[in-house]
């Protein structure tokens, strides 16, 4: 929801008012923050206020909004200029590792007499490895596919609906689940990567998409570094649990674990 308006009407009625924030001693100022990080940049502009000076901060419309003298006001355009991001691009490396286990029964040595001599059990373990690679420009967004289709679409489908993400009726189904990835580039270098649950899937004959903000995480990385996306701190443990497990091509349930390297262009 865009709430710039109602932010900018709470800033102009707080300078209303006293002799001391009269227009002639204090002016409102926007500063839209383009790619910089909103959060770097109020860490810069805060230490920069005169005392009466205030700082209100617009993450919907990644903006600021400052009221104080004018000269203050310089200063402050003056150092977010020197933060400015320009467009750069993020090069993202995600390494996919697949494990199917499987309980294989038969029986070992000879029969006689109708009888088998020894019967045996073991386990088999099919691993596969696949490389994604994606470029997209900081404060963009990414999609990784996690699975083409969960084995778990009926409880995915109760845990959302007890939290409001779609609405009861016609169950869904083709149900993918997916990973949104959200790279910025900070002022030292390095990198804070929002990572967001997604599920694209058929509901009533329509295809739509479900993006479960709640469950957003945010890691900052040094470039290079290398992130276990299943190991991120997601609040529901049982959700993730379920979300890193899917079907493969032949129809076989597997467990997906995905690691992530970015580097910045």
């Amino acid at each position: 929801m865009n709430r710039g308006p109602s932010v900018i009407l709470l800033a102009s009625a707080l300078l209303a008012g006293p002799a001391a924030r009269s227009e002639d001693a204090t002016r409102l100022r926007v500063f839209d923050l383009g790619l910089t990080d909103a959060r770097t940049a109020a860490d810069v502009v805060r230490p920069l206020l005169s005392p009466a000076g205030r700082l209100y901060e617009d993450p919907a419309q990644h903006r600021l909004i400052v009221s104080d003298r004018p000269d203050v006001l310089e200063r402050v355009a003056a150092a977010l200029r020197t933060i400015e991001v320009v467009p750069r691009n993020v090069r993202i490396r995600v390494r996919t590792r697949a494990e199917r286990q499987a309980r294989v029964v038969g029986a070992e040595g000879s029969v006689r007499g109708g009888v088998a001599i020894r019967g045996g059990a073991s386990r088999s373990r099919t691993v596969s490895n696949t490389e994604q690679q994606l470029l997209v420009v900081s404060g963009g967004k990414a999609s990784l596919r996690v699975a083409e289709e969960t084995p778990y679409a009926e409880w995915l489908w109760t845990w959302g609906l007890g939290r409001g993400l779609w609405t009861g009726g016609t169950a869904w189904h083709d149900v993918e689940t997916s990973l949104l990835v959200e790279p910025r580039v900070l002022g030292d270098g390095s990198l804070r990567v929002r990572i967001t649950p997604r599920f694209d899937y058929v509901l009533d004959r329509e295809t739509l998409s479900t993006i479960v903000n709640e469950l957003s995480t945010e890691v900052v990385v040094r470039e290079g570094e290398e992130v276990d996306l299943g190991g991120l701190p997601f609040a529901d443990h049982e959700f993730r649990e379920r979300f890193l497990i899917g079907f493969n091509s032949s129809g076989q349930t597997v467990r997906v674990e995905m690691t992530l390297r970015a580097h910045v262009e």
